[in-house]
């Protein structure tokens, strides 16, 4: 606990220690116990928005890192339009596709991928083998809370600007761009990109835990990242692909954070796979949350802290 936590729960406690005696004599205890109830809960808040905060000001001094990979984002977009543009030529459609709808898909796409994205696993990593967990095994925060609270605020300004340059891509090409401004589509999309963001996160997460066993986790991310990107339907619509893949991408959590939401902003699949949808993710969160507390806790029997 912080010395501003200590302050503020002090005075909170002996101010209702003196207003619930004085609010006795006038039957308004409940009305009391429930202030300092919420004021409780303000306070376990106040501690994530401020460590959103820490790490977003943090963020700020790696502006141009930030721009540059903006730059290497709105230049893969712009390729892989140029790309179907050219596979395009002397053809209206193909499987299904549409030019019009192919650009879209791929704009609309990546904005929802620069959402959900993070790089959680190396920070994971980093705190296991340079000794950094022991530290937050004492501590009343536990570390899952802390990390992915500190991940939300390191990357609070990449997604914003990921997002920003997205979209001033998309109104270069309003003109051809697909424009659904279908409420029951927008919350539907905005619920699965939302779930899909969370499952990213524990995902991370689980794979940055791999390190309890070995030092370097950076090709299994590779790995899971190029297999995360083939089932989202990062490279191509899966709808290319013979229909066993899409049957498959819709078990796995991956096409959630592209192609499926893609699929049903473009109208291609009806809000009642969405519906369907949001409740696999919602299985999946469960799954991943429960495999990483087993893998958490024989991975701290392994543990062994340098410098300890």
């Amino acid at each position: 606990m912080t010395n501003y936590e200590f302050h503020c729960k002090t005075k909170l406690i002996l101010s209702y220690k003196y207003w619930r005696s004085k609010a006795y004599l006038k039957g308004r205890e409940k009305s009391l116990d429930r202030y300092c109830q919420n004021a409780n809960v303000f306070l376990r808040m106040k501690k994530y928005t401020t460590l959103i905060k820490a790490f977003w000001q943090r963020a700020l001094h790696y502006r141009f890192t930030v721009f540059a990979y903006r730059v290497g984002e709105v230049a893969e977009v712009l390729i892989l339009i140029l790309m179907w543009t050219t596979i395009y030529a002397g053809q209206s459609s193909i499987k299904g596709f549409t030019l019009q709808e192919m650009i879209t898909y791929i704009l609309i796409g990546n904005v929802f991928n620069g959402i959900v994205r993070n790089w959680l696993s190396g920070m994971v990593a980093s705190d296991i083998n340079e000794g950094r967990l022991s530290m937050f095994l004492v501590k009343p925060m536990s570390y899952l809370s802390y990390v992915c609270t500190k991940e939300i605020g390191r990357i609070t300004l990449p997604v914003l600007m990921s997002v920003l340059s997205q979209i001033l891509v998309i109104l270069c090409f309003s003109n051809t761009f697909i424009w659904n401004l279908d409420w029951g589509y927008v919350l539907v999309i905005s619920a699965m990109i939302g779930l899909a963001f969370i499952s990213e996160l524990l995902l991370s997460y689980l794979v940055g835990l791999v390190a309890f066993w070995t030092d370097e986790v950076d090709g299994l991310y590779t790995t899971m990242e190029r297999i995360k990107k083939f089932f989202s339907g990062g490279y191509f619509p899966l709808t290319l692909l013979p229909a066993v893949f899409v049957q498959i991408s819709f078990f796995l959590p991956f096409a959630y954070s592209f192609f499926i939401p893609a699929q049903i902003y473009l109208k291609k699949m009806d809000l009642s796979v969405g519906v369907y949808g949001l409740g696999v993710q919602v299985v999946w969160i469960a799954i991943l949350y429960g495999v990483i507390r087993i893998v958490w806790r024989r991975g701290l029997r392994r543990y062994e802290a340098t410098g300890i």
